[in-house]
């Protein structure tokens, strides 16, 4: 699973934590896996004085419901060896200092990471029983277009594409109340 893509489908429309969800799974372990909710961005955002004259912005994702005293970031390369490779040139960590050292010394582009509060987590049976009940829908071969999913409506552009099934669900309000 690590590496995979999981939509939350039209079933999970009463659960306000995963509701139109875009989850990418960075960690599996024998305890469970870790996933971080790459399509809700929060009001809030971390900023850091950096070289004295500059100063960096980073908007945060709320990554899910677990351990949201802790943040967690997604980027596009390591050179770190705290980075835990997910696929390709796709990493996660947890080191915001080597971040903002990072981009102080112009060696990462913010638009190449997403800064997460909090994950979302299962143990093993947890997810796959979830899976087998249609609360999620499991995409192979979308990991390329990670950064692309911050956008606000793209649970609704890739729901669409998922066939007649799902597709009278594409242009559902966020409030399905208002339907």
């Amino acid at each position: 699973m690590k590496g995979k893509i999981l939509i939350s489908s039209p079933n999970l429309l009463s659960d306000m934590i995963f509701y139109k969800s875009i989850i990418l799974i960075v960690d599996k372990t024998e305890d469970g896996l870790t996933g971080l909710i790459l399509n809700r961005r929060s009001d809030l955002f971390i900023t850091k004085d950096i070289k004295s004259t500059r100063k960096v912005k980073i908007d945060l994702y709320y990554g899910g419901p677990v351990s949201n005293n802790h943040f967690y970031l997604l980027k596009s390369e390591s050179d770190h060896l705290e980075s835990i490779k997910i696929d390709k040139n796709l990493y996660w960590g947890n080191n915001l200092e080597y971040l903002f050292d990072q981009i102080e010394d112009g060696l990462i582009d913010q638009q190449d990471i997403i800064l997460f509060q909090g994950y979302s987590g299962w143990n093993i049976d947890q997810l796959d029983n979830e899976i087998e009940n249609d609360s999620w829908i499991v995409l192979d071969d979308q990991i390329e277009n990670v950064f692309n999913y911050k956008e606000n409506n793209s649970w609704n552009k890739i729901i669409k594409t998922l066939g007649k099934k799902y597709r009278i669900w594409s242009n559902s309000p966020d409030d399905i109340t208002l339907n």
